[in-house]
């Protein structure tokens, strides 16, 4: 979200990684299995609804008592979802599908301000869209897809560890471009005043 003139990914040391497989190619295969998923869901869709037209034919004719019926459903409703939602939420991207290089970025004096909130917005996490995973320049959590990923210091992978200026500045994602720090709590006190969030410093071991 910060500026940079670099080009590329860079690690944690701020050179290119090497890879034996091109994140792009990887990046295709998973999209290309979680399409797949999608449409296996939307399968499952069509045998729900199958399943709810039996239903409600058993209920019509008096099979199934309807009140027994909606509190087991209610319960094993619950169960299910509580479930579903601890083991896993799903591949998710960001719903914008606007093309990034046509959005007006939000425009912030980011280099004069870095000394005060530690480029604390490239830490925050958030979902690459459509376009970025196709481009296979934006790094992304194979473990979180498609989340943009973190180093283990907890910011962005294209976050320079030493001038915290962004390796991807050209291809950033619209999440980046969009993005307005100044009525953000977790960044500023008073963005006008230059008064950061005093947890802020803790970033920079102050």
């Amino acid at each position: 979200m910060t500026d940079s003139t670099e080009k590329g990914g860079t690690d944690a040391a701020g050179a290119m990684a090497d890879e034996s497989v091109p994140r792009a190619e990887v990046g295709a295969g998973l999209a290309f299995l979680h399409g797949a998923v999608g449409t296996a869901l939307l399968q499952g869709v069509e045998a729900q609804a199958h399943l709810y037209a039996l239903t409600e034919l058993l209920i019509a004719r008096g099979v199934i008592p309807l009140k027994e019926f909606e509190r087991r459903k209610a319960a094993a409703m619950k169960s299910t979802t509580d479930e579903a939602m601890e083991q896993w939420q799903g591949a998710q991207v960001f719903p914008d599908e606007s093309d990034k290089y046509d959005v007006e970025p939000v425009d912030i004096d980011c280099l004069q301000r870095m000394g005060l909130c530690h480029a604390a917005c490239c830490r925050l996490e958030f979902n690459l869209s459509r376009q970025d995973v196709a481009e296979g320049v934006v790094r992304w959590d194979f473990a979180q897809p498609y989340k943009i990923k973190h180093r283990d210091d907890g910011w962005c992978s294209h976050c320079d560890p030493a001038t915290k200026t962004c390796g991807v500045r050209d291809h950033r994602p619209i999440v980046c471009r969009q993005y307005d720090c100044r009525q953000d709590a977790r960044i500023w006190v008073d963005f006008e005043r230059r008064i950061p969030n005093p947890e802020l410093a803790k970033l920079a071991g102050k």
